[in-house]
């Protein structure tokens, strides 16, 4: 397979170079999902409600993404148009595959309609904005959903205890999140190349807040609510959930740093620098496929050079 069929390109370095983020499309396909157990992350109902509760987003919201880039394909030239050609084809097998994770959880005995009724409310809210709007919208989601992908890659005890071809459902889809994080923040850029950088800042910093919030509200919402089908009170699962996950060593402790790298005027995506995350997650999903199927199937990746990828923006 070839590993070099899009290379994303960032931000101008100082003498005029570009840097570029290597992206390429797997070949995956995780079968009919079915859970060890009705909470499958080593027994921890926590957990598994937050893993659960962010797969329900995925088809409905990476649809959306994918509709929200869709008419910048077109506009786009060179390699900012095979970027997001290569976004869309990923996204759409993430949301394949979480499709057949999601009627896994229906089979575990979970009733998922409320939290997919949210996700068809939050889509719809942004469906009707411009063209504009709905990307600025899908960048911030971006940014929200690489910077966990990103804490995932990198303490492998958040999958710990999880069966071996979920764990490589969920590594495959943090790897590309991580490793197409920039995509829609530089179509952005490129639709709002004529607007001032103050007016960019204000505009970007704005929808973050928002999407933010939304998604902060309703996927605890979905957590509480899976919570509450495992006997527990709304009060408690409120009250659970935040504990868990902002407690130490937690996901919500640990992405408040990168989530506010986003308010930073000059920010961009690859400031934050995951080129070792990227390859520790092929390595862990290579490993992986070595004992599942007997082949690593992607060629693992080398630790990068010390220049590689390295992105600096005024």
């Amino acid at each position: 397979m070839d590993q070099t069929n899009s290379l994303s390109v960032v931000a101008a370095l100082p003498g005029g170079k570009q840097d570029k983020q290597r992206m390429h499309v797997r070949q995956f396909r995780g079968g009919k999902a079915k859970l060890a157990s009705r909470h499958w992350v080593r027994g921890d109902m926590f957990a598994t409600a937050f893993l659960n509760a962010l797969s329900v987003v995925f088809p409905r919201g990476e649809t959306f993404m994918i509709e929200a880039l869709l008419p910048w394909r077109d506009r786009a030239e060179g390699q900012l148009a095979k970027d997001i050609a290569t976004f869309i084809t990923q996204e759409a097998a993430h949301s394949r595959e979480h499709v057949g994770f999601n009627k896994a959880i229906i089979d575990a005995g979970y009733d998922i309609e409320a939290l997919d009724r949210a996700i068809k409310q939050f889509v719809s809210f942004f469906s009707g904005c411009g063209e504009v709007t709905k990307l600025g919208a899908t960048m911030c989601i971006e940014h929200l959903t690489a910077i966990v992908a990103a804490e995932i890659l990198k303490n492998r005890e958040h999958l710990e205890g999880t069966d071996l071809e979920l764990r490589k459902l969920w590594l495959w889809h943090a790897i590309e999140e991580v490793e197409h994080k920039a995509v829609a923040f530089d179509v952005w850029m490129f639709a709002t190349r004529e607007w001032s950088g103050a007016r960019r800042w204000l505009t970007r910093s704005a929808l973050l807040l928002a999407v933010s919030f939304s998604l902060f509200i309703n996927r605890t919402r979905g957590q509480v609510e899976l919570l509450r089908q495992d006997g527990m009170s709304k009060p408690r699962g409120w009250w659970q959930c935040i504990r868990h996950g902002f407690a130490k060593g937690a996901i919500g402790r640990n992405v408040m740093g990168p989530w506010a790298e986003f308010f930073r005027p000059g920010f961009h995506p690859h400031q934050i620098d995951d080129r070792e995350l990227l390859v520790r997650g092929e390595n862990m999903l290579a490993a992986i496929k070595l004992v599942t199927e007997g082949s690593t199937g992607d060629v693992v990746r080398t630790r990068p050079s010390a220049t590689e990828g390295l992105v600096n923006v005024a």
